[in-house]
């Protein structure tokens, strides 16, 4: 059993590495996994120093993008980080290290991102989805007190949870790395940084009744983001079109626009990011050891290059993406602003024919997303096994009509009286093969 974390209520999850749906048993939140083989293929056993670890399963199987400290004896495994629209952290590291015994076990889980959603009935069905167009998750701000509290009393697996002990003063180790984050907030012209670390110790029972000690850490950061110019733009729009509809302009028409139920002006939002949880749980007599194998893994944990250029390849797709949406929705603005001083009943109809525009250029932009994120998605697998590949000539040949070749070559032929026969070259230009062969053109993941 693989140990994850729910997003939502972070609680602990147990995934078996072969089934595609997870459901959460406290909070009801369900995750479609993706499981290549045998989940079981990808445990490594630890030497007692640090290594990097392969990912156990999904769309990284087999691909190192973290390291760290692995006990001597205890099995360490990922779940596949997923690649989420999520602007600042679309890849999110979980590793669970075991002991050989069975009797301690420490799950981390890696940076998470979020846009702060006030708990109301109304975004009750928004918490843990995503939150256009500034492609980030909204989940009710927690500081790190309360994500300690929500994994120690999240699970239903688990009885008699009793707090021991503690901390929320950070060592040196978040202390650090907090700062750090602040001055990144303040330097980029965010709000009020600020952010918490807490450390609780407890005690709980299994289903069996038996005894564990748990410690779990997090370390949390927050800061908001200004009002932007377009949500100005956007909001002063609303105004002028609401006083309107009451025959007047100026302050009193937007008076009246607002008494009659204009939303509020624009707010700053909060931005919220879990830069770690770590889960330690253990038997009694297993639990220093635990506690001493936690602060090495905590000490040499790091992510390898793989996982910041996959993280780099995302980001520029989804800012590419919102580049397109931002512009689509500033051309709306603008022709609703040109055409400000025509009548009520024209621009009724101006802004209808805008809203319909508008929603055929977000479908697709939509259709247009789907179809970048399988390229990448294409051009992630390729480069992970190290292979091209190209279009066929043949129309019925191949599902999709592409074939495979290693990298080192730069051209491949197909041969136009046996399709099935194919030839490669590398370096310069490319063969002459008379009217038996074609090249072929390379793909470059669209298919």
């Amino acid at each position: 059993m693989q140990k994850l974390i729910c997003r939502q209520c972070m609680a602990s999850l147990d995934w078996d590495g072969q089934s595609e749906i997870v459901r959460c048993g406290y909070c009801g939140m369900r995750y479609r996994m993706h499981p290549r083989g045998n989940g079981a293929a990808g445990v490594r056993t630890g030497v007692g120093a640090v290594s990097p670890i392969q990912t156990t399963n999904g769309r990284y199987a087999g691909a190192a993008l973290v390291k760290s400290y692995i006990p001597e004896g205890w099995s360490v495994s990922t779940n596949a980080p997923e690649a989420e629209s999520n602007l600042l952290c679309p890849l999110t590291m979980q590793v669970s290290f075991e002991s050989p015994r069975q009797d301690a076990c420490i799950l981390f889980t890696g940076t998470r991102a979020y846009n702060h959603l006030e708990p109301t009935p109304q975004n009750a069905q928004m918490q843990g989805r995503m939150v256009r167009p500034d492609y980030m998750i909204g989940l009710a701000y927690r500081d790190a007190a309360t994500i300690c509290d929500g994994v120690l009393g999240g699970n239903p697996a688990l009885s008699d949870v009793r707090v021991l002990s503690e901390s929320n003063t950070p060592d040196a180790l978040p202390e650090k790395l907090l700062r750090k984050t602040v001055a990144d907030y303040q330097q980029a012209g965010m709000l009020n940084p600020g952010g918490s670390w807490s450390k609780k110790y407890a005690t709980v029972r299994d289903q069996s009744g038996e005894l564990w000690h748990k410690q779990v850490e997090a370390l949390v950061s927050c800061a908001y983001l200004p009002v932007s110019q377009q949500e100005q733009m956007l909001y002063q729009m609303l105004l002028q079109s609401k006083a309107r509809t009451f025959g007047m302009g100026g302050l009193l028409g937007g008076l009246m626009g607002m008494a009659s139920g204009m939303p509020p002006a624009p707010q700053p939002k909060l931005r919220w990011i879990s830069h770690y949880i770590i889960e330690t749980s253990a038997k009694e007599s297993a639990f220093t050891e635990a506690m001493r194998i936690h602060d090495k893994i905590r000490e040499s944990i790091e992510l390898l290059p793989l996982f910041h250029q996959e993280t780099a390849r995302i980001r520029d797709a989804l800012t590419a993406q919102g580049m397109q949406e931002s512009n689509a929705i500033n051309d709306a603005l603008s022709q609703m602003n040109r055409d400000r001083m025509a009548s009520w009943d024209r621009q009724r109809s101006i802004i209808q024919s805008t809203s319909d525009y508008g929603t055929q250029v977000m479908r697709e932009m939509r259709e247009s997303t789907a179809r970048t994120h399988q390229n990448v998605a294409n051009l992630q697998s390729e480069a992970i096994r190290g292979v091209n590949t190209f279009y066929t000539k043949e129309s019925g040949y191949g599902v999709p009509p592409v074939v495979e070749a290693s990298t080192q070559w730069d051209h491949v032929y197909q041969n136009t009286q046996y399709p099935d026969r194919f030839a490669a070259s590398t370096g310069g230009a490319p063969l002459e093969f008379g009217v038996d062969y074609e090249e072929l053109d390379q793909t470059n993941g669209n298919y």
